[in-house]
């Protein structure tokens, strides 16, 4: 007698099969480019299980004052709530916003909407995807990370931190949403108490120990920790303004220092410290920095000279100083 397969292995097949068509579908629009990008917008992915609050977080970034041009990917926009008074036009499949944003359906694919925002001839400076409830967000990245002319930046998972505190029979779904996430927002910390917010906290831990994990109520964070690639790292010699109760800290880059000891160093980032960024001189070639807890990439820069600084932004000023003077000070980094 042949098993049926568990809710869980049908809903790993059906993503499957979705990661597959998606990864075919941009294949075929680079193809049929008629030329190269010479522009690559990051791709912000935003993942969690049904009422966690990805669409609250949406609705901060899109309407928060950081002067960026936002493109949000999303199943349903209407459920966005947007005040009126902020929406300059609306078609069949996109909301456009007065500050510059715009909300788009995702019901014709992620590749081809990605590709069509990335075409425009003024580019977006950041795409947000919101990931459906019970959907796998690393199917999507590797869609994302496929379409020429974006590039994926981060995985924001967002749970909830009133109903992740015990086992459920959508623990499969929790893990598959949480491991491959760069940033783990623990929304509704403030439904439950401290004790039962750091077993949550423990739990994530353990399923995505390279992770950055940050509390939150109502998804409010500052909106430089999402659209970090967006954002430059140094504004006329200061880092990009945070929330005022987060500890920021600009250091000057050596003309010269090599990857494997930034690497080295970043292998020792405190829990508290949330972002670091910046362009650096590594082994003979200019490169930007991104780096979310114990996760990093490194870029290619286009820009001839930028300034060599890294941004480091933490929860605490102690811990943003303890990586900065133990770690970055002794290979040449110098504090401002």
């Amino acid at each position: 007698m042949t098993e049926r397969a568990s809710p869980a292995e049908y809903l790993r097949a059906f993503d499957t099969l979705d990661t597959l068509v998606g990864m075919v579908e941009a294949v075929s629009l680079n193809r049929a480019r008629t030329q190269a990008s010479t522009v690559t917008v990051p791709v912000v992915i935003v993942a969690g299980f049904l009422g966690a609050g990805k669409t609250t977080l949406l609705r901060h970034l899109l309407t928060a004052k950081h002067g960026l041009k936002i493109a949000a990917m999303v199943n349903d926009f209407a459920a966005l709530n947007i005040d009126a008074a902020l929406i300059s036009e609306v078609s069949d499949d996109t909301t456009a916003l007065s500050n510059g944003c715009v909300c788009c359906s995702l019901s014709g694919g992620v590749a081809r909407g990605l590709a069509q925002i990335a075409a425009r001839p003024e580019p977006a400076d950041a795409i947000l995807i919101e990931c459906s409830g019970v959907s796998d967000p690393a199917g999507i990245a590797q869609v994302a990370a496929s379409v020429q002319g974006a590039r994926l930046d981060s995985i924001v998972t967002v749970v909830d931190a009133a109903t992740s505190q015990r086992p459920t029979a959508w623990d499969h779904l929790l893990t598959r949403q949480v491991a491959p996430a760069t940033l783990v927002l623990v929304n509704k910390a403030d439904l439950v108490s401290v004790e039962a917010v750091e077993q949550v906290e423990k739990r994530l831990r353990g399923i995505a120990p390279r992770a950055q994990i940050l509390r939150t109520v109502e998804c409010t964070v500052p909106a430089a920790f999402i659209l970090d690639a967006a954002m430059p790292p140094v504004v006329d010699g200061h880092a990009h303004p945070v929330r005022h109760d987060f500890a920021t800290r600009v250091l000057t880059a050596p003309s010269r220092v090599t990857r494997i000891q930034v690497e080295a160093a970043l292998a020792h980032v405190p829990d508290d410290v949330l972002r670091i960024k910046g362009f650096l001189a590594v082994d003979g070639e200019t490169r930007l920095l991104q780096c979310v807890g114990r996760r990093w990439t490194w870029h290619p820069v286009a820009e001839a000279s930028p300034e060599l600084a890294l941004v480091v932004i933490g929860q605490y000023q102690t811990e943003v100083d303890a990586l900065c003077l133990a770690q970055l000070v002794p290979i040449g980094f110098t504090l401002r």
